[in-house]
């Protein structure tokens, strides 16, 4: 979902009067009522059919306007074995990489930049369900994250965790990242804060209840090392 303002400003620059603007992924038909407020017809498609009502009353297709505009629905049905048929193309595409989703989409929002809410910040708020360890805690939505730059230490780990359990455990919490989103184990890496903007990772470092990974880069680690020196002191 997008507002109106940014598919018109695309259009406006790059589409005359009276061009085609190809929409491959429709949706609700934003793209498409920005191209016929412009005087601009447009083609749209959408594997979902539940859009199809959503797009015809954005787009108000029952009421005529004084442009005349046209509307025309279609639905394609698929005939055949598809995976035959792929199998008998010249060119098959084949991803070297085989990236898997790391994270459901659905259990975790990072935002857009673009929406109104975006002029004063806004943040997510989730709730703490379970400690797995010191580095490790599962949101009440089954997201698993970790605190980046933590490191747990044998012999205050079950201090480390009873810590957390006190602190954050049923406590509404929300996260920020960092360049690297995810560990080796496709685990979102992230910086804990409670509602109260205590920041979580810094406080588990200067309680001494754990130590510190510095074994990738991240935007805290010089602060991070700084403040497991002055304990350590």
């Amino acid at each position: 979902m997008f507002p109106e303002e940014l598919p018109h400003r695309l259009i406006k620059m790059f589409a005359f009067r009276g061009d085609t603007v190809l929409d491959p992924f429709m949706g609700s038909g934003t793209t498409s009522l920005a191209a016929k407020n412009l005087g601009r017809n447009s083609v749209g498609y959408e594997i979902n059919p539940e859009f199809i009502e959503i797009a015809k009353q954005k787009l108000n297709t029952k009421q005529p306007d004084f442009m005349g505009t046209e509307y025309e629905f279609l639905h394609d049905t698929v005939k055949g074995d598809v995976a035959a048929a792929i199998e008998q193309l010249p060119y098959q595409f084949k991803d070297p990489h085989k990236l898997d989703k790391k994270t459901d989409p659905r259990k975790l929002n990072f935002g857009s930049r673009i929406e109104k809410e975006s002029e004063a910040e806004r943040e997510e708020f989730f709730t703490v369900k379970e400690i797995l360890s010191p580095e490790k805690v599962r949101l009440s939505n089954g997201l698993t994250v970790k605190l980046i730059g933590i490191k747990s230490e044998p012999f205050t780990y079950d201090k480390a965790v009873g810590y957390l359990t006190e602190k954050i455990k049923g406590k509404r919490i929300f996260l920020k990242y960092d360049k690297l989103k995810h560990d080796e184990e496709n685990v979102l890496l992230c910086y804990l804060y409670l509602e109260n903007k205590t920041f979580v990772n810094a406080h588990l470092i200067k309680s001494g209840l754990v130590g510190i990974d510095g074994s990738y880069e991240y935007k805290q680690k010089v602060k991070f090392l700084e403040m497991g020196e002055m304990v350590q002191s």
